[in-house]
């Protein structure tokens, strides 16, 4: 199978690191209203460009004001841990599967952070923000260069966008409850499963290959 996972909240606990760098963003630019925990977890869009709309960013600097969350990140030493069971899950995955990470992040803060904490090899491909296109845009173009089916493929997510874009590129579509949303908050959008934990997740992707 090819297996798709976002990043922030799915393999890494960042949320206290993105929520500041928001917020200090809000600050810093005088752009947008400060952001709230509710923000983000019952936005549709959970990515930095989604969040500052949300916020009331204007279109013409919500892509300096992204620029911006992302040189906080950095300047702060981004590298989020990984959840607990998460390493184990990656490296029994990555024997039997294909993993790739869809995240509206960026590739070497990314691989960075599973570099860090041992796993980075675990990981065949990393589409990011650069990457163009949606995240089922990202999902298709990893089938197709992976030689893979929809029908071989799995995103796993933790947020409602996550989910609504796994299905537009037509693969099954997992959501985790450890992240940014709440299990409420995903079921809106009926994925094919919801786990509740690491080991949970991986025993479901065992039997499901």
């Amino acid at each position: 199978m090819l297996l798709h996972f976002d990043y922030d909240g799915v393999l890494v606990d960042s949320f206290d690191q993105l929520l500041t760098a928001f917020r200090r963003t809000a600050a810093d630019t005088g752009l947008g209203r400060l952001p709230t925990r509710n923000d983000f977890e019952t936005i549709e869009d959970l990515s930095a460009t989604g969040l500052a709309t949300l916020l009331g960013v204007p279109a013409g600097h919500i892509e300096s004001y992204t620029r911006h969350v992302h040189a906080l990140l950095e300047a702060g030493g981004y590298a989020p841990t990984l959840f607990p069971g998460i390493p184990d899950l990656l490296k029994t995955l990555s024997e039997r599967h294909t993993l790739v990470v869809v995240t509206s992040n960026y590739d070497h803060l990314v691989r960075q952070g599973l570099s860090l904490n041992g796993v980075d090899e675990c990981v065949s491909l990393v589409l990011d923000a650069g990457q163009p296109g949606a995240k089922s845009d990202k999902i298709r173009h990893a089938l197709e260069r992976l030689g893979h089916r929809p029908e071989e493929g799995f995103m796993i997510g933790d947020t409602r966008g996550d989910i609504r874009q796994g299905r537009l590129a037509g693969v099954r579509t997992a959501a985790v409850t450890w992240g940014y949303q709440t299990r409420k908050t995903l079921e809106q959008e009926s994925p094919d499963f919801i786990v509740d934990s690491p080991d949970e997740l991986l025993r479901l992707l065992l039997v499901a290959g």
